[in-house]
């Protein structure tokens, strides 16, 4: 019998993620609850159901943007690096600032006490629930034998443990981990079907691995995974619209930073302001992309890696790059649809051609339109030779495969850290 028979319920594995990764519905009840009667405490000396309106619609507001952030929080933990504090507080603030706005533009009436309060426990709840899961909530996952995790440090909250012989059928754990690559013996065969029949969710190390690293190993895929890494049609629309709405909402802060940047590079070095360069887009389609230059200019047009032209880079150019301002031209290449404000880092036509045969099923990357940033620029950064990209690429198709809103805000989360510190992958 070979392996691939072996039952593996992704809706079961989702729900194990969450079962560690987030208090259950009665933890964030009762975190709500204590928001709520917590606010009306200690601004007005009663845990009583107020009779003002604008308590009301306070409590109603606190509610919202509780359960919206539950949300949130409960998708973007299922991606490497989701857990970050600093990301969930993020999320909160935007959503405060965001119902903030609202009220004050339909002056809506509201207790001042009461809000501000619920907001300060809010994220005071946040934070105990992210120190609780952090410290005391953990999954036991068995290993079978021939299982291979290749970062076992890189999975939070989660302990391993290689099993040996079929004796301990009674030992219960949250997940068996599988090889479905390699032939299983009949005897453990029995032993995961026991198991999977009382209910202990079963992973393949392959999908385990993937969760872990945040990249799909070129090595164990083949031509039947394409499938698999179909992004959703629904989402891709859904994508280029908020694209355009985030650009208009973007450009009052984008235009004046950018009317800026190019002054100085205008008077610092000769050349021109842009920097213009043809990339390979979507469906292989070449398109001239936009930057700010930060290099004195060369004739030679020959394709290089990033680290082979630092010598060029302006004093000026260096502070750009560092918080990633050489970047505001590509939302030209947004508007016009050539790019996204996140996908794969389009490439250049040259070394297109040589990573299509050195690494495989590249091209595959170019089923989405590439985007200004991406999954591969926060978690790794340049590509400076032919290994780099290949594991760009692995996590290319990472985001490809798990295309989706949650994504893309954890993508943008990381990006906005990375430019306010100047520091981090890219």
């Amino acid at each position: 019998m070979t392996p691939h028979y072996i039952p593996i319920d992704p809706a079961r594995h989702t729900r194990l993620h969450e079962r560690v990764l987030l208090n259950p519905v009665i933890g964030h009840l009762a975190g709500l609850i204590s928001i709520l009667f917590g606010a009306q405490l200690i601004a007005h000396g009663s845990v009583s159901i107020p009779q003002d309106p604008n308590q009301q619609l306070s409590l109603i507001t606190l509610t919202t943007i509780y359960i919206i952030n539950a949300l949130f929080l409960k998708k973007i933990v299922r991606f490497p690096g989701g857990r970050s504090f600093s990301y969930s507080a993020s999320i909160t603030l935007a959503l405060i600032a965001s119902a903030m706005m609202v009220i004050l533009a339909f002056r809506l009436g509201y207790s001042r006490s009461t809000l501000f309060i619920g907001f300060a426990l809010l994220l005071g709840v946040q934070f105990i629930n992210f120190f609780i899961n952090r410290r005391y909530r953990s999954l036991k996952f068995a290993l079978l034998p021939g299982v291979q995790i290749t970062n076992k440090n890189g999975a939070e909250n989660i302990r391993f443990r290689e099993l040996t012989t079929t004796e301990l059928s009674d030992t219960r754990y949250d997940a068996l981990i599988v090889d479905t690559e390699i032939k299983i013996e009949d005897d453990w065969l029995r032993y995961v079907a026991h198991h999977s029949a009382s209910g202990t969710t079963i992973i393949s190390s392959k999908t385990l691995n993937e969760a872990i690293n945040g990249k799909v190993d070129l090595n164990m895929l083949s031509i039947h995974d394409m499938d698999s890494l179909q992004p959703s049609a629904v989402y891709v629309i859904a994508k280029r619209l908020i694209d355009i709405a985030a650009v208009a909402l973007l450009s009052p802060i984008v235009l004046p930073i950018s009317l800026i940047v190019a002054t100085i590079i205008r008077f610092e070095s000769k050349g021109s302001v842009l920097f213009i360069q043809e990339r390979v887009g979507q469906k292989n389609i070449p398109f001239h992309m936009y930057k700010f230059r930060s290099m004195i200019p060369e004739d030679d047009d020959t394709p290089r890696f990033a680290d082979m032209d630092e010598h060029r880079i302006t004093r000026f150019g260096s502070f750009i790059r560092k918080f990633r301002l050489d970047e505001l031209p590509q939302f030209l290449n947004v508007i016009k649809g050539d790019m996204s404000l996140i996908g794969p880092r389009p490439e250049q036509a040259g070394f297109v051609e040589q990573f299509e045969q050195e690494v495989p099923f590249y091209s595959y990357r170019h089923i989405v339109k590439p985007g200004i940033t991406g999954w591969a620029q926060v978690s790794q950064g340049y590509a400076v030779c032919t290994e780099s990209t290949r594991e760009k690429v692995e996590h290319d198709f990472f985001y490809i495969k798990n295309l989706s809103l949650w994504m893309d805000i954890l993508i943008v989360l990381k990006t906005i850290k990375t430019v306010a510190t100047g520091f981090g992958a890219r």
